[in-house]
């Protein structure tokens, strides 16, 4: 029996990622030269866009995480939040 389902990434603008390990940045998140500029592994963040050749971050994503900190990161520094969540109960 047919269905009438839609194939989707789990990389798509709007899922939920979870960072792997800390994410560094050779630039303080703020832009305030005492904050930290890492950003904690299992941190939970909501993809916003993907990148491309004209914004410079190509094969990037752009993540809003918790404490509304927007970052570019590469995706082996990023995983689904779902397999995070269900891999950890096991």
């Amino acid at each position: 029996m047919p269905t009438k389902t839609k194939e989707h990434s789990l990389y798509d603008p709007g899922n939920l990622v979870v960072c792997r390990s800390d994410v560094y940045s050779s630039h303080p998140i703020d832009g305030d030269a005492g904050a930290a500029n890492m950003i904690p592994a299992g941190t939970v963040g909501l993809i916003v866009a993907r990148g491309d050749d004209t914004a410079g971050f190509h094969n990037h994503f752009q993540v809003q995480f918790l404490g509304e900190i927007v970052w570019w990161v590469r995706p082996d520094e990023i995983e689904p939040y779902v397999d995070y969540f269900y891999g950890k109960q096991k």
